[in-house]
Order: structure tokens, then sequence, then C-alpha cells
């Protein structure tokens, strides 16, 4: 018997959710502000900014708040930490245990999955295809030109619904780990799961009450399918 089904699509947040990036995030993060600032912040500022789900621009601008005003040196910066992300970081990615396999199981029982980032889009696409998950997500939005950022609805009203227009946002889910995601899915008034795994802060996040939580990967499919709450 067929399985019955409580959502249509699955909209993923990448880092975090997917992905375990904080490696290669830190590392290219202290090496772009060392060799444009001259100095970075320590690992734990790092790790507290990453766990908030920003932008890079965002996430640069709240670890060094000189930078204000100084767009040229942002976007030094922000080229720097890119070429760095792509010939030292991306080594240091690390798909979280179940991953493949619950986009897999959600993929042949017809979910449509998706992948909402405010990473950059490129390095999400590579990121997908060197660990294998490409064929599972059925389209990418994340920080390019045009495309707004979470947690704006318009990323949902303006992108993603046109793109799927026959899925009524009630059959929609959000999956993300930070509260950028959460507060995103509010906006956006669909239902959400927070990947407690992943980096947001643990206390902020359940104050933002999702509908769901999971604590792997593994147990996201039994919600999808037949709306068991967590």
């Amino acid at each position: 018997m067929a399985a019955e089904k409580a959502f249509d699509l699955v909209i993923f947040d990448y880092d975090g959710t997917l992905s375990d990036t904080r490696r290669a995030i830190a590392h290219c993060l202290e090496r772009a502000l060392t060799q444009q600032r001259g100095v970075a912040p320590s690992a734990a500022q790092i790790t507290a900014v990453v766990a908030e789900g920003l932008s890079l621009q965002e996430t640069c601008l709240r670890l060094d708040r000189d930078l204000a005003g100084h767009s040229a040196a942002l976007n030094e910066i922000v080229v720097t930490y890119r070429t760095l992300y792509r010939r030292e970081g991306e080594a240091l990615i690390e798909v979280f245990a179940g991953v493949g396999e619950a986009l897999q199981e959600l993929h042949a029982a017809g979910i449509t999955s998706i992948v909402v980032s405010n990473k950059g889009i490129e390095a999400v696409r590579r990121s997908l295809d060197s660990c294998g998950l490409s064929d599972l997500v059925d389209c990418v939005f994340a920080d390019e030109p045009g495309i707004p950022r979470k947690p704006d609805p318009a990323l949902l009203t303006d992108h993603v619904q046109p793109k799927y227009p026959k899925i009524d946002r009630r059959r929609m889910m959000m999956v993300g780990d930070t509260e950028i995601d959460i507060q995103f899915a509010n906006a956006a008034e669909i239902t959400c799961c927070w990947a407690a795994y992943g980096f947001g802060d643990k206390e902020r996040c359940r104050a933002l009450e999702p509908a769901h939580v999971i604590e792997r990967i593994e147990d996201l499919p039994a919600i999808i399918l037949r709306g068991d709450r967590r």
C-alpha cells in the first residue's frame, strides 16, 4: 500500500541540515579575514555567528563591525572566502549520516525535495554534486542576484511557489537547523521541522516553537510520509 503523505514538497536548508560544513566555513572565514584584515575572530566567535544561519556578507559584518559602510573591503573578503572555500573548504565537508537514505526514501515516495540556502548557489550545487545528492534534489534556490534571502517570505512566494504552482503551501515543510530557517517558515506560513542536530542555538530555536523537531535526519521520513509529530 502506498505511503500516506503528509507533505508534497520539502524545503531543505543546506549548511547544518544536509551537510556538516562547520570545519569548512570556520577554516575559510579565519583564512579570509586574516588575509584581508590582518586578524581573525576566535573560533568561538565564528561558531556563534555561523549558528545564526546568516548570508556570507552578513556573517562577515557580524564578525568585523568595522566593515560596515566599507563595501569594497567586504567584497574583497567575500571573493577571498569563496576562492578558499572552493580550493580548501569543500574537502572538509561531511554529509550528515543518513541524509542520502532519507532523501532517497522521500524521492521514492514522490516527494519533491528542494534546497533553499543563504549560501552561494555555486557552492551549494558543487557540494550536492560531490556528495552524490544532486539527483535527489529537484531544485536549488540560494544566494545569487535577484533571489531574496531567508527569512524573507518572498523567497517562497516569488520563487518557490511559482515553480511549483500546484502545491499548496499547507503541503510544504521547511527543514532547517537555525533560527533563520524557523523564522522563514513562520513568515512564509509553512510547517517547520527543526533539525536539532545542526548548528542552531538550541534555546533560541526551541523558543520559536517549530511544529516538529528531529534529532537525526533518519527521523524525517516518518513525519513527511505519515505525519508523525516529534
